[in-house]
């Protein structure tokens, strides 16, 4: 097996920091092992491909315009290749838009589930309410009818105290 180095031991052989080592991996989709930690572990070839990366950016070209000679170590992205049919996104859309319209017409079911139990509630208390006033207005008549056959005793029939309070004030 190839020397295997860390990226700490791969930036310090090419002078720079361990992210840019990092980074240099993932914008050129370098593929590199990883070990159980997740961190890189480089080979020979891919000293190599960083040191040629490494060159052509301190020539002054710009990240996107390096060009990488020994590709055979570059993932490349295949769905960035890959053309997708625009009937299948058209399908797509078309089942997302069916999706919606279901999840709306579910909404508004809801909606109106809600609204009817509320209403049905609110019913309920105007029940409850009435039934309440109409005991009030029934104990208002009792009432009445009691103060009406009290005020209709004869002055004779009348205690003491009200018959001379009466008295006073009759012609």
């Amino acid at each position: 097996m190839e020397n295997v180095l860390k990226t700490k031991e791969v930036s310090d052989l090419l002078g720079v920091n361990p992210t840019t080592v990092q980074r240099w991996v993932k914008y050129f989709n370098i593929h590199c092992q990883m070990n159980e930690h997740g961190h890189y572990l480089f080979q020979t070839p891919h000293v190599e491909i960083l040191k040629e990366i490494q060159g052509q950016l301190s020539e002054g070209k710009k990240m996107k315009d390096v060009m990488v000679s020994n590709t055979s170590m570059i993932q490349k992205d295949e769905q960035s290749d890959e053309m997708i049919p625009t009937f299948k996104y058209e399908q797509k859309l078309e089942q997302m838009m069916e999706r919606i319209e279901e999840l709306e017409q579910r909404l508004a079911s809801k909606a109106d589930d809600v609204v009817t139990y509320q209403l049905l509630n609110h019913r309920k208390e105007i029940e409850a309410m009435s039934k309440s006033l109409q005991s009030i207005e029934q104990r208002l008549d009792e009432m009445d009818e009691v103060i009406k056959q009290n005020m209709t005793i004869p002055i004779e029939e009348m205690p003491q105290k009200r018959r001379s309070f009466m008295q006073i004030f009759s012609f």
